[in-house]
């Protein structure tokens, strides 16, 4: 009987533990999808000024004062030859054609420079979309990658997050082997990492914003990431809490993104941890990833081995 109800208890602890994984799960691809909208708005900002930019130009264009000219000189066709050399309105009409030409140079580089602008933005919107999509297609899929690749295509999802809050991103990437592992995970954790990374920034009111990305082996069969901020810090007491289940220091944070990517790190055989010297101080956290993936199913786990994944990736 007590027997039956260990295994009971036992089973129900283990359907509760998956839940919270696939919680998590799904929690770490809303963390991606927040991240796609948030920037996506942000490059639409930058094309809404572009806009809101061609068309005062266009508004406020002197070149509507070619109609106006084009009248002038229609009513003197006739003596057209004294008008422009004996009358005084006449005499300015080449001075001002001139004036208007080079007007018309300024403001059609001026207008190029803004439809550059726009087509890189919508290209970047595409870009950013199109890596979203390119992930979500191989979601549970194996494969390998170059890791400097993956982890420009987490930067570009906050490209222009970091020029619009002043953030330098600075990257020390060393040359690694090839990793055979499931992108989208990958994704998901950095996705939330550089974001945690610019609000660190951001919320610390400093000039000089800075994270700095790494890349390098870890030993003969691992690599690791590294990405530190300049920012707000960790305080010592949270440095053991941060990867808990619905623990956040944001106001408007849910406490599921670190947690999801603890758990997806440690699924793929590797580990994510995090470091400060406290508040203040900044803060680097650390993905370690075996090149070969060493997948475990956590949602499979016996309850003996459930607590030490969680203690594992504190």
């Amino acid at each position: 009987m007590l027997e039956s109800k260990v295994l009971e208890r036992t089973a129900k602890l283990e359907i509760l533990h998956r839940q919270l994984v696939d919680a998590s799960r799904e929690a770490g691809k809303a963390e991606v999808a927040t991240s796609v909208l948030h920037n996506v708005g942000n490059v639409l900002n930058s094309v809404n000024v572009s806009a809101d930019l061609l068309k005062q130009r266009i508004v406020n264009s002197k070149l509507d004062n070619l109609a106006k000219l084009t009248a002038l000189i229609r009513q003197h066709k006739d003596d057209l030859p004294r008008f422009l050399t004996g009358d005084q309105k006449g005499r300015q009409i080449l001075p001002y054609l001139e004036s208007l030409a080079n007007y018309s140079s300024a403001e059609r580089r001026e207008c190029l420079g803004e439809l550059d602008g726009l087509s890189r933005n919508i290209e970047h919107i595409k870009n950013i979309v199109a890596t979203q999509q390119s992930y979500a297609r191989v979601l549970g899929v194996a494969e390998t990658v170059d890791l400097a690749d993956l982890v420009e295509d987490a930067l570009s999802m906050h490209t222009a997050a970091y020029q619009r809050h002043s953030v330098e991103v600075i990257r020390e990437f060393r040359d690694v082997p090839p990793i055979t592992i499931d992108r989208h995970k990958v994704l998901q954790i950095l996705v939330n990492l550089f974001h945690n990374a610019k609000y660190a920034c951001e919320a610390a009111r400093i000039s000089e914003r800075k994270i700095i990305v790494r890349i390098a082996s870890s030993g003969p069969d691992h690599v690791k990431i590294h990405v530190s901020d300049n920012g707000v810090g960790i305080a010592p007491e949270n440095l053991t809490r941060i990867f808990s289940h619905g623990f956040t220091t944001r106001k408007t944070g849910h406490g599921f993104g670190l947690h999801s990517g603890a758990l997806a790190a440690k699924e793929m055989g590797g580990s994510l941890k995090a470091s400060s010297d406290g508040v203040g101080k900044g803060a680097t956290f650390t993905l370690e990833l075996p090149l070969k993936g060493n997948f475990i199913p956590l949602g499979t786990e016996t309850l003996a081995h459930a607590p030490e994944t969680l203690v594992a990736i504190r």
